[in-house]
């Protein structure tokens, strides 16, 4: 019983359930209806209450010669967590290109000059997309606004 529940399918299940009733606990602090139509709570809470009964169901049908849970996966999701805990202290540039760096570096077992390279062409491409061409607001240094 335990090795089923190391499998990949049930962690996911266990971590979008519990997304799920975040959203569904801030959709219902927040309200469902106002004096001018739907509040800003109803579709995080309708999609939270949707989404629930879909995992139940995910949980009941067997995968097929499923692998056991690997650790790549998870250093990715932390990797990407602590992206966006950085971003905000050291800028999207900087953080960016040390970002993507380590993601080509690690996952993809490119070289450091390869992924150095891929990951400055990347950042100044979204650079150049959102915050030139889309005036998207966004720090691009360390501190800025």
């Amino acid at each position: 019983m335990l090795t089923r529940l190391l499998l990949p399918t049930p962690i996911a299940v266990a971590a979008i359930a519990a997304t799920a009733i975040v959203f569904a606990v801030g959709g219902w602090r927040l309200g469902f209806w106002t004096d001018d139509g739907p509040g800003p709570g109803l579709l995080p809470f309708a999609a939270a209450v949707m989404l629930l009964p879909l995992l139940v169901l995910v949980l009941r049908e067997p995968v097929p010669d499923e692998e056991p849970l690997r650790a790549t996966p998870l250093f990715a999701v932390v990797l990407s967590l602590i992206y966006a805990a950085v971003l905000p202290h050291l800028g999207f540039l900087i953080t960016t290109v040390i970002y993507l760096t380590l993601w080509v570096r690690l996952f993809h077992q490119q070289s450091l000059v390869r992924a150095a390279t891929l990951s400055v062409a990347l950042t100044a491409a979204g650079t150049f997309l959102f915050a030139y061409l889309l005036r998207v607001p966004m720090p691009l240094l360390p501190y800025s606004s």
